[in-house]
């Protein structure tokens, strides 16, 4: 086993992105993302980059709407604007044009927050713009705050075909504490608002080990959860970042500190995640992500598993294009003035990458499932997994995390436990102890400060074996 535990919210490779200083650099990765060339599969990013309020462990930049009425329609009525013509303008590429959508995410910030008008025009300059594929899942994400009726009956009339709500808790307490924008009620109201209106197909986010959660409170969210008939699970542990209004809360004495993540309160909370799994027929799919059969998210599926590109629009977005990965400010302004003079909206990258560090995004991403498969593996690469990952397959192997089979690499219950320094495994050495890259974190959303963080370590700190 190892020595220090990695808890990672995300997972992005390569780790690093670094600036596009000028016009030759800009013009350089232009061409290295080869638009011109035809496309196959892809999927779909759209950032809806505001909310109403900032969460109070929130790291990620937000813009807050403003209070006015009139003032955020304007705001919004702007926005979606640029977005559209983004659309369009990356529709007119061979690469987007003649490529196959298989997948599209509308998160933020809040994707609920656009009105019905706003939707209409974005999704359907998705359907004439883009050749969307016959199974093409189209997620709006968002809070059950914004949802009434007449918006819940045009979601289900129209090409959105799931719904992910951020729940986090069905306890009023809880969600006082952490500072949620909705009330425990709204997201039970505004569930069975959907499913009346025809939505089966819905993801919910829970949080555990938050500020004051018991497993009394965790109990009661899984009555809740075993009464709204939900298809799809995620869980994820409540993080305080540093900076960040809860850690000075948490600090001042105000709010109750979390328990400490390898506590035994954390682990007897992730048992009841996996018994009330077990209970209800979901299967843990994904790392962090339950599913009935049927259910399982097709854009992680695409995007983790057959690792196509990725084409991200709006502030904070990435992409993953011809084998590089792309930001786009944080800035909402800087992206809407780019879009309408027609500049690229690309602002920070990362290296292009080579065979090797193209296999080791799949390893990486492919473990999410628990599981390489040797032919999905051979057929991406042409090469045997491992033949290319001998020494450290053999080092999983050997100490117990992961079970070599005749068609696929499992990672054992064991390794469960251990998936993300699993992962970290497949970092490639020049990844590792990388302080350049910390100089510029701050020009990209906040998704990609932990994953320069952990680059910047040593990997001996993640490896090291007890």
């Amino acid at each position: 086993m190892y020595k220090n535990r990695c808890y990672m919210p995300f997972i992005l490779y390569p780790p690093d992105m670094y600036d596009v200083p000028d016009a030759k650099a800009d013009s350089q990765l232009i061409q290295s993302l080869d638009l011109d060339s035809d496309g196959t599969d892809f999927v779909m990013y759209l950032s809806i980059p505001y909310c109403r309020v900032c969460c109070k462990a929130c790291p990620y930049f937000v813009d807050l709407l403003p209070m006015n009425n009139g003032k955020t329609q304007q705001l919004l009525d702007r926005y979606v604007d640029a977005l559209v013509l983004d659309l369009k303008r990356h529709a007119a590429t061979r690469r987007w044009g003649n490529a196959r959508l298989r997948g599209v995410y509308i998160g933020g910030g809040t994707g609920s927050l656009l009105e019905i008008s706003h939707l209409d025009k974005i999704l359907s300059t998705l359907s004439r713009y883009f050749r969307l594929a016959d199974d093409c899942e189209i997620t709006l994400e968002g809070n059950a705050k914004d949802f009434d009726k007449e918006k819940a009956i045009f979601v289900a009339n129209s090409i959105i075909n799931r719904i992910s709500l951020g729940a986090q808790s069905f306890q009023p307490e809880v969600l006082q504490i952490v500072g949620s924008p909705h009330k425990a009620q709204q997201t039970i109201d505004a569930i069975r608002m959907l499913q009346d209106a025809g939505i089966k197909h819905i993801q919910l986010d829970m949080m555990y080990n938050m500020p004051g959660h018991t497993l009394e409170h965790w109990e009661k969210d899984f009555k809740v959860l075993h009464e709204l008939d939900i298809k799809h699970l995620t869980t994820y542990l409540y993080r305080v970042t540093p900076g960040t209004r809860q850690e000075s809360l948490i600090k001042a004495g105000k709010v109750a500190p979390v328990a400490d993540a390898e506590s035994a309160i954390v682990k007897q909370m992730q048992t009841m995640i996996r018994q009330f799994a077990a209970d209800s027929g979901m299967h843990n799919y994904m790392y962090e992500h339950y599913a009935l059969p049927g259910y399982e998210s097709k854009y992680n599926h695409w995007t983790m598993k057959e690792c196509v590109d990725a084409l991200g629009f709006g502030p904070g977005a990435y992409s993953f294009i011809n084998q590089r990965r792309t930001g786009i400010s944080k800035d909402v302004e800087r992206y809407i003035n780019a879009v309408t003079n027609g500049d690229n909206t690309f602002t920070t990258a990362s290296i292009q990458l080579t065979p090797k560090l193209s296999k080791q995004r799949y390893m990486i991403f492919n473990l999410l499932y628990y599981r390489i498969d040797k032919a999905h593996y051979r057929q991406a690469w042409k090469t045997e997994c491992y033949d290319d990952f001998k020494s450290i397959i053999d080092g999983l192997i050997r100490d117990n995390l992961m079970q070599d089979t005749e068609t696929e690499f499992i990672v054992t219950e064991p390794g469960k436990s251990w998936l993300q320094n699993i992962m970290l495994e497949f970092f490639d050495d020049s990844m590792w102890e990388n302080s350049q890259a910390l100089k510029q974190q701050q020009s990209s959303w906040a998704m990609n400060n932990h994953m320069i963080d952990i680059g910047a370590s040593k990997k001996e700190f993640w490896l090291a074996r007890m």
